[in-house]
């Protein structure tokens, strides 16, 4: 969506007083949609509670304007970093041998992994012939075509089974020669379901290929569920054949953005992250950075440890519990709308769809009643995704809810809102 009314198009002739421009962006804020309501549980807005979300401000801002490039040059930040890591590896089933980097977030935290990938390739796998092909299922995240594109890799989309999962047997008829990396999401972002991690390692070690997990979305949520006691396939480094794995912390770590991370098994293969980005050969000595950016914030980090620290695992695990009786919540009450019905999977995202409405019309309503209306087209679902909120943010998507199925099914409204957004 654009807006073109009334933009600057060059910096003002003389600077404006702070407090003129502190009410022209409350004047944006009151533009955009309400994150408080319409937001919390639609586009991922990872806050926890109140509590949290006030520790993570305040660690934001004593480290605001602090360049996390330079942290292993300073004992403190250098510190928070490494017990940020030292976590993620930790909860991610890691051993003393596992290894993690920070990013900026999950599309930098893959192409990562598949640089690293590339380069334990052509170090180790003379017999790959390239471009190198990366198979997956065709649910795995669209970042992955970023990466395969930006590093001259090609991407084999496969179909998934009839259970919307990653089909092993579909994988394995899709190797070639040319096969370097194997595929699969914990859980897929749309549909919120967990591929066989497992089978597909197995079938990565079988060929001596690179396994990774897509793990942004369940990183730091899927080892809370285990601790209430749902069982789920594991996922990570518990199953030998996985490589690395790419989770985000802003997401259900809530922590601030920017914050991902990627982790590899061992430092081996960690050293082929560095592999051609760890430069000394110009007049300023070595240049190597933690992911593919230079500069990152190390609010963002800091934050992280904070909101780690504060929440310890007690603390995620009720957030996780509050956070699952609120999916509990609406899977019931979209049911009671219309002929919704929700996808059963292993997270907070609660895809649903109806056989009788026009999900495009129930998009376009959402959009109209103010929220972002996040789903996936093939086949078509809304997916909302459960947080740890107040009981006004259910009621009130509930009610607009019932209220837009009754306006598609009376013919009251159309598709038209959700062209602003695709």
């Amino acid at each position: 969506m654009q807006d073109t009314q009334n933009h600057l198009t060059s910096l003002p002739e003389k600077g404006r007083s702070w407090e003129e421009i502190e009410a022209e962006l409350h004047g944006f804020k009151e533009m955009d949609l309400d994150e408080e309501v319409h937001l919390r549980l639609l586009t991922g807005i990872h806050k926890g509670d109140d509590r949290v979300h006030e520790v993570c401000r305040k660690a934001y801002m004593m480290y605001f304007h602090t360049n996390a490039m330079l942290a292993d040059y300073h004992p403190g930040q250098r510190r928070i970093q490494s017990e940020v890591l030292g976590m993620a590896v930790r909860l991610l089933g890691g051993g003393d041998e596992a290894r993690a980097n920070i990013t900026t977030g999950g599309t930098e935290s893959i192409f990562c992994a598949m640089h690293a990938a590339r380069e334990w390739a052509r170090a180790t796998r003379p017999d790959i012939p390239e471009p190198y092909q990366i198979v997956m299922p065709q649910t795995a995240h669209a970042t992955i075509n970023k990466a395969a594109h930006y590093l001259d890799m090609e991407l084999v989309r496969v179909p998934v089974g009839p259970d919307l999962r990653a089909d092993v047997d579909a994988l394995e008829a899709a190797l070639t020669p040319s096969t370097l990396v194997l595929v699969g999401s914990a859980p897929c972002w749309g549909f919120g379901l967990l591929d066989p991690i497992p089978e597909i390692a197995a079938l990565a070690e079988q060929h001596g290929l690179w396994m990774h997990t897509d793990c942004c979305v369940g990183g730091y949520l899927l080892p809370f569920m285990e601790r209430l006691g749902i069982e789920l396939e594991p996922y990570d480094f518990r199953v030998p054949g996985v490589t690395s794995i790419s989770a985000d912390l802003h997401k259900h770590g809530y922590a601030a953005k920017p914050c991902s991370t990627v982790l590899y098994r061992n430092e081996e293969l960690q050293n082929f992250h560095w592999t051609g980005v760890a430069i000394s050969d110009w007049q300023s000595g070595m240049y190597r950075t933690h992911g593919v950016v230079g500069s990152r914030p190390m609010a963002a980090v800091a934050a992280a440890w904070a909101v780690m620290n504060f929440l310890g695992e007690d603390g995620y695990v009720d957030l996780t519990r509050r956070a699952l009786q609120v999916k509990d919540r609406m899977i019931a009450g979209i049911e009671a709308i219309e002929d919704f019905r929700c996808l059963p999977n292993e997270s907070l995202l609660i895809p649903f769809r109806s056989e009788t409405l026009d999900m495009l019309k129930v998009m376009g309503g959402l959009v109209e009643n103010g929220y972002f209306p996040w789903g996936t087209f093939d086949p078509i679902y809304v997916h909302p995704s459960a947080e740890p909120v107040d009981d006004v943010v259910v009621e009130t998507f509930l009610s607009d809810l019932g209220h837009i199925g009754k306006g598609v099914r009376d013919g009251n409204l159309t598709a038209e809102a959700l062209a602003k957004y695709i």
